[in-house]
């Protein structure tokens, strides 16, 4: 995801390998919103303050090597055709995010994650590149504080949310408001600029120097925001296509509804024997019509309407 170093200046392997390896953490984290997405895992399990920090983890990564890539390949002069195209390149993957996320998750749209951060935030920082190190570094703390400074309700509304300074968390997939997010990127390039000797020392990256783990680390480093892009496709397609062809999903969904039927039953007046007898046999009707699925998750036409309430008449008339 960061914008890497210019072609004209060596690529530093430790860079690759580090953001190689975000990409690893950031794999793993969505993995574990598809696994509670197909019920493997409990739905809650993305969200515990464990895997929330672990989220915030990965992404700070991506954004400190955001401002030191930029550092690495700015700070000697600024290359304005390198850095505009990879600024359209990712500007142009954000906007598809966004597009994206609106045709499939219209309540949950991302309409500033960490791409839309990256922008705005690499065209901030870029003049800090040529600067002194502790300019950064001092802007970094000044838009860390910024949220604490300028919060209010006044600046919820849509065309001021990126800013990060609402009182209000939208719903969103992916929020990495400007402040206090953008202050990463700039201490990415103050620290850049402070070991800017001993960065542009080190030796450039080699597939002879590391091992098969460390070229693959470096190899993913270097497209990052290709398989940005495209690993949620891939890995939702192998769990979906996984929990299909073994019955899973069909099984997950049958016991969520058995489940919910029975508390929804009880809760209006229906005896433990009446509920448990009619929603195991509603249940398994519906996983016999293969409607399991679209019933948890309340897309059924109106043929499958007419399916189920013939289900629903069968189990009645049988208790």
């Amino acid at each position: 995801m960061p914008i890497e170093p210019s072609s004209h200046v060596s690529r530093v392997q430790v860079i690759d390998w580090t953001r190689g390896a975000a990409l690893v953490g950031m794999a793993l984290y969505h993995l574990s919103w598809d696994l509670a997405y197909f019920h493997v895992i409990p739905a809650d399990f993305p969200v515990d303050p464990p895997m929330r920090l672990f989220s915030h983890i990965v992404a700070g990564a991506f954004l400190v090597l955001v401002g030191i890539s930029i550092s690495l390949a700015h700070s000697r002069a600024i290359k304005w055709t390198g850095f505009l195209r990879r600024l359209a390149i990712v500007g142009g993957a954000a906007a598809l995010v966004t597009l994206a996320t609106r045709a499939f998750a219209p309540n949950e749209a991302i309409y500033f994650g960490i791409l839309h951060c990256i922008v705005v935030s690499s065209i901030l920082a870029l003049p800090l590149a040529r600067a002194p190190p502790w300019l950064a570094l001092a802007t970094a703390v000044a838009a860390f504080a910024a949220p604490m400074i300028f919060a209010g309700r006044g600046l919820d509304g849509p065309s001021l949310a990126w800013l990060g300074f609402g009182a209000r968390m939208p719903t969103t997939l992916d929020w990495r408001p400007l402040f206090p997010w953008s202050g990463l990127v700039f201490l990415g390039v103050g620290a850049a600029g402070l070991a800017s000797r001993r960065l542009h020392s080190t030796p450039p990256a080699s597939s002879r120097t590391s091992s098969a783990a460390g070229r693959a680390l470096a190899w993913a480093g270097r497209h990052s925001l290709t398989i940005y892009l495209v690993h949620q496709p891939i890995l939702l397609g192998v769990l979906f296509a996984a929990t299909t062809l073994t019955g899973y999903a069909d099984k997950i969904a049958t016991e969520a509804f058995n489940a919910n039927c029975q508390r929804e039953c009880r809760a209006g007046g229906g005896s433990e024997t009446l509920c448990d007898g009619a929603c195991q046999c509603v249940a398994q009707g519906l996983r016999s019509a293969n409607l399991a699925i679209a019933m948890t998750s309340q897309t059924l036409s109106d043929a499958q309407n007419e399916g189920y309430s013939r289900i629903v008449r069968t189990c009645a008339a049988a208790q």
